[in-house]
């Protein structure tokens, strides 16, 4: 009775997965634990509790579904920028996951700390890269016009800063692609040290969460 309660909760924790998972996971868990004379106490040393197991299952979920996605090749009916589109989300959605999952245990605490040291730094990345670039752009504009309006005092001085306002708007060429690949470098890391996480967690037993 306690078994079935216990598996009950289970697959009330694993939203997100289809129904077809949910009962898939269930069973392979309660034959597991009958096969090993698992109950009680015993059930709950070897797989934590049933949101903890649960948030094991979906880390693991997330993480292969995420390999399986990146190995596949691109649909060539989607353009570029929404394939990246959809693989920004799914992995927003994978570091979610696994930030959930490790908040179920006091030892994933520090491990925690560092995934959203990177999330920050990372964020701080993008708002300092849109705003140098945007700035570069508004400043070049404005050497451009300014360059043309004192082309009739001096003509060297007008085009200096047309010159200047020039290469500040064609560099957004050369600039913005660099910025958006060295965010990608850095998200691609931060998500590579999530699943690294992600997979010491999700083989974890109960006994080793609880510890």
């Amino acid at each position: 009775m306690e078994n079935e309660v216990f598996f009950r909760q289970l697959q009330g924790h694993l939203k997100g997965l289809t129904e077809e998972e949910q009962t898939d996971v269930v069973e392979f868990y309660r034959e597991y634990a009958s096969d090993a004379g698992l109950t009680g106490e015993k059930l709950i040393r070897e797989f934590g509790t049933p949101k903890q197991l649960a948030r094991r299952v979906l880390v693991d979920y997330s993480i292969r579904y995420d390999d399986i996605i990146d190995n596949d090749a691109p649909d060539e009916n989607e353009s570029t920028r929404v394939q990246q589109t959809k693989r920004v989300r799914r992995q927003m959605n994978l570091l979610w996951v696994v930030l959930l999952a490790l908040l179920t245990s006091w030892a994933w605490i520090p491990a925690v700390l560092m995934i959203l040291a990177g999330l920050f730094v990372l964020v701080v990345m993008v708002v300092l890269t849109i705003f140098l670039l945007a700035l570069s752009a508004v400043v070049g504009v404005i050497m451009l016009v300014a360059g043309v309006g004192v082309l009739s005092q001096s003509l060297a001085v007008g085009f200096f800063w047309i010159g200047i306002g020039l290469i500040l708007t064609g560099i957004q060429f050369i600039a913005w692609p660099i910025g958006l690949l060295i965010l990608k470098v850095a998200l691609d890391g931060l998500i590579t040290f999530v699943k690294f996480l992600g997979r010491r967690f999700s083989k974890q037993k109960g006994e080793q969460i609880h510890a």
